[in-house]
């Protein structure tokens, strides 16, 4: 989990500086292009990470769940 954690927060720092250099003027389209390319790709790397954690996060509470119903 730690290891998804730093990835997400690099894919997501990677997303900003990609941001900011699209949304610079000068930027040529072959490397605009290639630069939108790699933010879709980090997008998705994203959106499965968080989707995974959400799995987790449902499991564990699952658990939780049945864990305090044993109990009663």
């Amino acid at each position: 989990m730690v290891q998804q954690k730093q990835n997400l927060q690099q894919a997501l720092q990677k997303l900003e500086q990609l941001v900011k250099e699209l949304e610079q003027k000068d930027v040529d389209v072959e490397a605009g292009l290639a630069k939108f390319k790699e933010g879709v790709g980090l997008v998705k790397l994203c959106q499965s990470q968080l989707k995974e954690a959400e799995n987790e996060f449902k499991k564990l509470k699952e658990e939780l769940e049945e864990d305090e119903q044993t109990k009663e």
